[in-house]
């Protein structure tokens, strides 16, 4: 026989029976074990790395194959944890991943099986790859999680596509194994904790990667999340993989029932993976100073990491004679939060508006670029915090920007706030179109992850109180309550003035607003999926990242919020170009038509009468600030100063608070009816200072409905 006759002939089987030799080969021909080699090859202990420790270079081969490829983790926050065999790699949901492109990724010609360990920290917001070679390219293989926690693995074959999952949803933080296999000549088939829980028969043959780019923890395409409610003001986004893998092994064979759960059952995991139990920020529930401090609060470190801030990044409010607090942090864009004895979250909004590209809301502003807040005064009669924001949209944009003038709508929140954890809010919106659609308050609860609407409210979660006591509450157990007229208001009780949010808690939110300004409310009627909670639920805002104004909530695995109520109100003050609106809020322990003596207090405050001095000049009640205003007028010698609270069952007196501009006596007593009162709870001072001289602020814990007689006297110095 010639020679090119032996090529011919014997060379095509040569390679026939080398190939089937390899295909009897059952070892892996790629394994991530997530540990870190020296550059002797031996394993190191696991230590912190990320963009603020050394790069990942030849030094640290976090991944090694069966070749001795190394591939590098890219990612503003990544780490080394216990894993299920030695370590596991943590990636942070937002930035990380693996990226084999510069290196041999794993050659996958026929059938094939691929198996990895994980514990999830939060489900993706789509489908999210634990692997993923060249599907973009209708190529390849993809082993992932999807929106909804559930397992699953797609690849091509005779140029189409097969997708299976698993009905099981994945629990997070717990360590689940998954194995994704494909034969020709038995289909795909997908295994969870080595049992079979998926397959199907394909056609034709596998489309192996025409490339070698693999993906870990990153998905290759952008995709909006799965349940956006606003496609045209959210942003396709990259989706990332939160949590632990480990052990991820890639068979050029296919791998058996048998030996998958042999594998399995051989591998003992750690009852519970190195996840940090996530859990909205607070400081301590006890305070013994009431006061605001400037802070940066965390929440855990993959979403810390995140942010470009220092020290004094946030603001809290603490108070020392109730266990709750008002929080303005970042993760929240600033929008302020009272915080109940138990850690529950609420706040009144802000003030929004709406265009075709979305809404205009300072929850748009995710990273806090145009949001800030600042502390104006902090004594221990009263503190008062500036919130200022403008209305924009996902995309930035400011609403109705001003052609002449170049600005848009910007909004001024000043709250003051006092000890016994009430706080007036005063809100002012800058617009040169104020009387165009605004909203100006919807009752809004946050959750952080593992709590649902349920676990934070009662099922009739809301109470409305009228200035003569008549309450009513509204019960979402059988649906969004159907008290409402045909344009969606409620009614019960007539001239309701007071909001009560029952929140399982001793302490609860409230809101008051001057029935003078004929306050609307309505219940929020939008977004219930009675499947997944008896209220709105969406998950979109706060903390979240991706650009966004609505997302319905899966599961409670991320920070969520969900609304109740809206009202709208007449202004209080109002100019061509603003317009201004108030609102008594904060924390209580007393029901809804208790609340009536407060509401009075601030909306009829008694009359102040000075008694005998012509060197004060009473300055009236300002409502904005829950403070009656008087002057020093004289330039003389400090007198006492002797007045009257005016007190009647209409115009009752309850913790009322005192601004004397001009007092420049660094000291004081204070008698009520001739009785000497102690400087502490009951009496609180604070000063003020201004390019006129200095304030003084009192701040007296005290409630009557019959008239009160005060004496402030200045000590010597």
């Amino acid at each position: 026989m010639n020679m090119k006759l032996i090529q011919f002939v014997l060379f095509p089987i040569l390679i026939c029976i080398f190939r089937n030799i390899q295909a009897q080969d059952k070892g892996p021909i790629a394994r991530w074990k997530f540990e870190i080699l020296d550059e002797n090859k031996k394993i190191t202990p696991a230590t912190r790395i990320g963009r603020e420790a050394p790069t990942i270079d030849k030094e640290f081969n976090i991944i090694e194959d069966v070749s001795g490829g190394s591939t590098r983790v890219i990612g503003n926050y990544f780490k080394l944890v216990p894993g299920v065999v030695g370590n596991a790699l943590l990636l942070d949901g937002f930035t990380s991943y693996i990226d084999c492109r510069d290196v041999s990724a794993p050659k996958i010609s026929g059938d094939f099986s691929i198996g990895v360990w994980i514990a999830l920290g939060a489900y993706p917001t789509n489908w999210c790859p634990v692997a993923d070679q060249s599907t973009i390219a209708e190529k390849g293989y993809f082993l992932g999680i999807d929106a909804y926690g559930h397992a699953g693995f797609k690849l091509y074959a005779g140029g189409k596509y097969f997708e299976i999952k698993s009905e099981e949803r994945i629990p997070l933080r717990k360590w689940k194994h998954l194995e994704g296999v494909y034969s020709q000549d038995d289909g795909m088939a997908l295994y969870l904790d080595g049992k079979l829980v998926a397959s199907i028969k394909t056609e034709g043959t596998f489309d192996h990667p025409y490339s070698d780019n693999l993906l870990i923890g990153k998905h290759s395409i952008r995709q909006k999340p799965e349940g956006t409610l606003s496609p045209k003001s959210t942003e396709a986004v990259f989706t990332f993989f939160d949590g632990l893998i480990d052990e991820l092994i890639i068979y050029n064979s296919k791998l058996s029932s048998k030996e998958i759960a042999e594998y399995v059952a051989q591998c003992k995991p750690p009852s519970e993976p190195s996840l940090v139990l996530r859990v909205l920020p607070s400081a301590p529930q006890v305070s013994d100073k009431f006061g605001a401090i400037y802070t940066t609060l965390k929440y855990h470190d993959a979403w810390d990491n995140l942010w470009r801030v220092g020290k004094n990044a946030d603001v809290v409010v603490s108070f020392d004679d109730i266990p709750g607090k008002f929080i303005f942090w970042r993760g929240t864009s600033y929008i302020p939060n009272w915080i109940t004895e138990n850690g529950l979250w609420y706040n009144n909004e802000f003030t929004e508006t709406w265009s075709d590209k979305g809404c205009h809301e300072p929850m748009s502003d995710k990273r806090c670029k145009f949001s800030h807040v600042r502390v104006l005064e902090n004594s221990d009669a009263r503190v008062v915090i500036h919130w200022r924001y403008p209305l924009v949209d996902n995309w930035e944009n400011i609403a109705r920007v001003d052609t002449l003038t170049g600005w848009g709508e910007w909004t001024d929140e000043v709250y003051t706030i006092y000890p016994d954890c009430v706080a007036v809010r005063k809100v002012t919106l800058f617009s040169s179109q104020p009387q165009s659609p605004h909203e100006f308050h919807e009752g809004i609860i946050v959750m952080g992850p593992g709590q649902r609407p349920e676990q934070v409210l009662q099922p009739s979660a809301l109470t409305l109180a009228n200035m003569e006591g008549e309450t009513y509450s509204y019960s979402w157990e059988k649906g969004i309550p159907l008290e409402v007229d045909k344009n969606g208001f409620v009614h019960l009780p007539d001239k309701a003035n007071i909001h009560l949010v029952n929140t399982k808690s001793q302490f609860k939110p409230f809101v008051i607003i001057d029935p003078k300004a004929n306050p609307a409310w309505d219940i929020y009627r939008g977004s219930l999926r009675r499947e997944v909670s008896m209220f709105p639920w969406w998950n979109h805002w706060p903390m979240a990242q991706y650009p966004s104004d609505g997302r319905n909530a899966m599961d409670s695995d991320q920070p969520s919020h969900s609304s109740i109520s809206h009202a709208n109100w007449d202004a209080y003050e109002q100019t061509e170009n603003s317009v201004t609106k108030l609102m008594l809020n904060g924390l209580t322990e007393k029901s809804a038509d208790k609340l009536v003596p407060l509401a009075k207090s601030w909306v009829s405050p008694a009359e102040l009468r000075i008694i005998g001095s012509a060197m004060h000049v009473n300055e009236g009640y300002n409502p904005s600030e829950r403070a009656y205003n008087l002057r020093f007028s004289s330039t003389g010698k400090l007198n006492k100063l002797d007045f009257i609270l005016e007190a009647n069952a209409d115009s009752p007196v309850l913790n009322p608070c005192f601004v004397i501009k001009n007092w420049n006596a660094k000291s004081l007593s204070l008698k009520i009816d001739n009785r000497k009162i102690k400087h502490g709870k009951f009496f609180r001072y604070g000063f003020r200072n201004s390019l006129e001289g200095t304030d003084l602020i009192v701040w007296i814990k005290k409630e009557s409905s019959v008239p009160v007689k005060f004496s402030l006297k200045p000590l010597a110095e």
